[in-house]
C-alpha cells in the first residue's frame, strides 16, 4: 500500500511544524517547552536527578531511527523511513539542532518507553484531559465536551484564551477520534521496535468499519499510545480505546461515549495496570497504601463517576448545559469531582492538576456554539467560579444574547451535574 504523503509533503510537515514549535503561544518556544519537561521529570522519576535527560533523550532519538519494523508484519510501512527522515529535515532548515529536533518528535516516546518502564516514578504522573461526546442530543446536533488538566509551571499568563468562533456545520463523515486523556503504567513493557510509524500516513482508506479500523490499530499497537481515546464512524457507533505502550483495551459504546485520564475500566487493562502497580511499589520499597494507590485508586473513581453522570445524561436528553455541567463537576469531594483545581489525594503528592481551561461544543445543527471556560495560570482560582465566554457558530452570532442568558440562569455550573 502506498502512502497517503509524499516526501516531499513529509518535509513540509516538518518545516511548518519547527516554525509552529518556535512559536507555540501556550507553552513557549521548543526550548522552554523542554526545559519544563525535563523539570517536570525530575519531580516525577526516581534516579534522574543526576541524569543528563538532553543526552539521554538524544540516545533515545538516535535508537528510535536506528530501529527497524518487520515489513512482513508490517506491510504497509515500506518507504516509512524515507518520510520520516524527510520531515525530520524539513523541521531541520528552521530548527538545526539535533536537542530540538529529539525534544519535538521524541519526548513523549521517551517518557514512556523509557521513563515510564526503567526509572519508575517517584510520584504519580498528573491526570490530564476529560472528553465526553453525545450524538443526539436536544441541541439539534452532537456535543462534546472536555477539560484540558495539566500542572500550572508549564503555562503562562495568556496561555488559554476562548476560540475565535464557534465554527461551521461539522459532520462526521470518516472513522474519527473526537476525544482523549492522557493514561500510562509505571514498570510497563517496552515495544520491540521504536521506528517512528506515523498510522495517519498509512491507515487505509477503504477502512469504514469501526471494528476494523481498531483491528488495524491493534495490529500496529507497539507504535502509538500510551493513552486513552474516543473514536465515532459517521453512524455514531463508539468506541473507547485504553491504551498503554503495547496493550489495549476497547469499550463498545451507544447513545454517549466518554474518558478520563490515567485509570483503565476494560477488566484486562485495569488488571494490567494494577499489577503494574504493585511492581512500581515493591520498586521503591512502598506499601500498598502510598501516595502513589491513593492517587490511581482517585482516577479510576473519578473515571467510573464520570461514566455514571454521562450515562445518566444520556438517559435525560442531552443539552450543552447538561454537558458543561459535568465536565465542571465539583458538586462531590475531591478525587471523584471530574474539574479539578490542586486539590492533594496524598499528603505527599508532588505535582498537583488545575483544569486549565473546559469547553462544551454543539458541533453541528442549528444551536451550534461553544461554552468556555479559563483559568489564568499565573494566578489561578478555580474555573467554575470564572466566567463563561459563549461563541456563537458562523452565521448564528445574532443569538449571543439568547446563549448568554441561558448560561446565567443555570447559576454556578458544575454543582448540578447531569
Amino acid at each position: 500500500m502506498a502512502s497517503k504523503i509524499t516526501a516531499r509533503q513529509a518535509h513540509e510537515q516538518g518545516r511548518r511544524a519547527a516554525e509552529q514549535a518556535m512559536a507555540d503561544k501556550v507553552r513557549g518556544d521548543i526550548y522552554k517547552n523542554l526545559d519544563h519537561n525535563i523539570q517536570w521529570a525530575r519531580i516525577a522519576y526516581m534516579g534522574v536527578a543526576e541524569v543528563d535527560l538532553r543526552q539521554e533523550l538524544l540516545r533515545f532519538s538516535r535508537e528510535r531511527m536506528a530501529s527497524d519494523p518487520d515489513l512482513a508484519k508490517y506491510p504497509e510501512c515500506r518507504g516509512m523511513r524515507e518520510l520520516v527522515e524527510a520531515q525530520r529535515e524539513g523541521f531541520a532548515t528552521v530548527v538545526d539542532d539535533p536537542v530540538a529536533v529529539a525534544a519535538h518528535f521524541d519526548w513523549y516516546w521517551f517518557c514512556s518507553r523509557r521513563l515510564n518502564t526503567r526509572f519508575v516514578g517517584k510520584s504519580p504522573q498528573p491526570s490530564r484531559c476529560t472528553s465526553i461526546w453525545f450524538p443526539d442530543t436536544k441541541e439539534g446536533g452532537p456535543i462534546c465536551a472536555s477539560n484540558l488538566d495539566d500542572v500550572l509551571f508549564r503555562y503562562g499568563k495568556d496561555s488559554h484564551r476562548p476560540p475565535a468562533t464557534g465554527g461551521r456545520d461539522w459532520r462526521i463523515t470518516e472513522i474519527t477520534c473526537v476525544g482523549g486523556a492522557s493514561a500510562a503504567v509505571l514498570c510497563d513493557e517496552e515495544p520491540e521496535c521504536l521506528f517512528p510509524v506515523h498510522l495517519d500516513w498509512i491507515m487505509p482508506d477503504d477502512i469504514k468499519d469501526l471494528r476494523e479500523h481498531m483491528a488495524f490499530m491493534e495490529r500496529y499497537r507497539e507504535f502509538w499510545g500510551p493513552g486513552n481515546q474516543l473514536w465515532v464512524d459517521p453512524d455514531m457507533n463508539f468506541v473507547a480505546v485504553e491504551k498503554a505502550n503495547i496493550r489495549m483495551g476497547v469499550r463498545y459504546s451507544e447513545r454517549y461515549a466518554a474518558t478520563t485520564a490515567c485509570a483503565y475500566l476494560t477488566p484486562e487493562m485495569n488488571a494490567f495496570k494494577k499489577e503494574r502497580d504493585r511492581l512500581s511499589f515493591k520498586a521503591r520499597g512502598w506499601t500498598e497504601d502510598c501516595p502513589d494507590a491513593v492517587y490511581w485508586d482517585g482516577c479510576e473513581r473519578r473515571y467510573r463517576r464520570l461514566l455514571r453522570l454521562v450515562e445518566r445524561h444520556a438517559r435525560q436528553g442531552p443539552t450543552l448545559i447538561g454537558a458543561a455541567q459535568i465536565a465542571l463537576d465539583h458538586s462531590v469531594p475531591f478525587p471523584e469531582r471530574i474539574c479539578l483545581a490542586g486539590e492533594k489525594g496524598h499528603p505527599q503528592e508532588k505535582l498537583q492538576n488545575w483544569t486549565l481551561s473546559s469547553s462544551a461544543h454543539c458541533v453541528s445543527g442549528p444551536n451550534r456554539r461553544v461554552l468556555w471556560w479559563g483559568i489564568d495560570p499565573t494566578d489561578p482560582r478555580p474555573i467554575y467560579k470564572t466566567s463563561c465566554h459563549v461563541i456563537p457558530g458562523e452565521g448564528l452570532e445574532h443569538r449571543k444574547a439568547e446563549w448568554e442568558r441561558e448560561v446565567a440562569e443555570a447559576g454556578e455550573i458544575g454543582l448540578s451535574p447531569g
